[in-house]
């Protein structure tokens, strides 16, 4: 692999704040660049083969593996078209898995209110995608370098009253998250233990983000920022 001579950037192909603000809590430095892929035509694409083949469809890690590398290759393939030399493009997706039913984020009151009753005092899990682009002095029309990694971690929720769950609910905040809780904001008061690491839950394993770098012969300190100046 030739090492381009300019300082490697990194471009996040997602609009989550979690994301962004985990990067940002661990001092690496880094762009947003939102990925325009549909989604929902994907996973029905991606679903309708894996029926073909005998299977009843993708599971919730396969999905959220699939849509982290379309993330990561689409907004890829766009920057390699303007000419973009020196970045490597990272996609995230997350799905939760509750009684090996998928569920992404569930937009209605109502569906976040089953969902949430159901999980009360039980647990699940939540799968973490991540992808890794390289666009480092690629050759025009060439396959372009990527390698993934899934993380996965246990959640354990406590016993929610009806009252805890219509209170979370008008929060507004489980309807557009993955699993319909987070554990940054008012859904960690319901969070009693987790197996796994933090960030996949929240997001984006910094410590597999660290990890795909190296298969790319990248050190993450070379991507932190100086340290804050203490007074």
């Amino acid at each position: 692999m030739t090492t381009s001579a300019s300082p490697t950037r990194l471009i996040l192909a997602s609009a989550s704040p979690a994301r962004r603000k985990l990067l940002e809590d661990s001092r690496i430095a880094f762009t947003v660049r939102v990925s325009s892929v549909d989604e929902d035509a994907a996973l029905a694409a991606a679903n309708e083969q894996a029926r073909a083949q005998g299977r009843a469809g993708l599971t919730p890690a396969e999905t959220a593996s699939l849509l982290a590398q379309l993330k990561a290759q689409a907004v890829a393939a766009e920057l390699a078209a303007e000419g973009v030399r020196d970045a490597l493009v990272l996609g995230c997706d997350s799905v939760f898995e509750f009684e090996g039913v998928a569920y992404g984020k569930p937009h209605t009151a109502e569906a976040a209110r089953e969902r949430i009753s159901a999980m009360s005092g039980n647990y699940g899990v939540l799968h973490t995608g991540h992808a890794l682009v390289d666009l480092r002095d690629i050759e025009l029309g060439a396959e372009l370098p990527a390698v993934s990694e899934l993380r996965s971690a246990t959640v354990h929720f406590d016993e929610l009253s009806p009252e805890e769950i219509e209170a979370y609910i008008t929060t507004g905040e489980p309807l557009w998250v993955a699993g319909s809780f987070t554990l940054d904001g008012y859904g960690s008061a319901f969070i009693r233990g987790i197996e796994g690491e933090f960030h996949t839950v929240v997001g984006l394993s910094i410590h597999a983000l660290r990890d795909m770098l190296r298969r790319r012969e990248v050190a993450v300190t070379e991507l932190w920022l100086a340290p804050h100046n203490e007074d």
